[in-house]
């Protein structure tokens, strides 16, 4: 009876050894090897950005597309990204898109131009822009799009 426990601690002992040792190696490889940021764009209602519609060069120019889900025309006003801000007057209509080019130089996130490797480096900030109903530019709201970019 006693050889019968003995094996099968020793069992348990081998192959409990063997699982912790795949669960270290297991551990350090997805430290090692992280996975790449994926590029991002995200704003609230009424407003959408169109996907892989956004890319930002070695000048910190970012060129994104919004789509307006509104019921209701919009014009927008500027951007604001870092402390540049790009005057735009650009309407949207219901259901329609648009591409803002906005100036991030001011941004204290960007990548000096001289130092950026394309499709490797990544450009991450808020973009603030302010809108108002077409017909109504007493009522101007603003909107933070969340960016995560890699430059092109």
């Amino acid at each position: 009876m006693m050889r019968k426990g003995q094996a099968a601690m020793e069992y348990l002992m081998t192959y409990g050894w063997a699982i912790l040792i795949v669960l270290a190696i297991m551990g350090i490889l997805v430290y090692l090897v992280r996975p790449q940021q994926v590029e991002s764009c995200n704003v609230a209602l009424p407003f959408q950005c169109e996907q892989n519609k956004y890319t930002i060069n070695s000048s910190q120019i970012l060129k994104l597309s919004l789509v307006n889900l509104g019921s209701i025309a919009y014009n927008i006003t500027n951007a604001k990204c870092g402390t540049s801000t790009s005057t735009l007057n650009i309407v949207i209509t219901p259901g329609s898109n648009a591409t803002l080019a906005i100036d991030c130089t001011g941004s204290t996130n960007i990548i000096p131009s001289s130092q950026v490797q394309a499709g490797k480096d990544v450009f991450k900030d808020t973009i603030t822009i302010t809108y108002y109903p077409v017909g109504s530019p007493d009522f101007q709201k603003t909107q933070q799009i969340e960016i995560v970019v890699k430059y092109s």
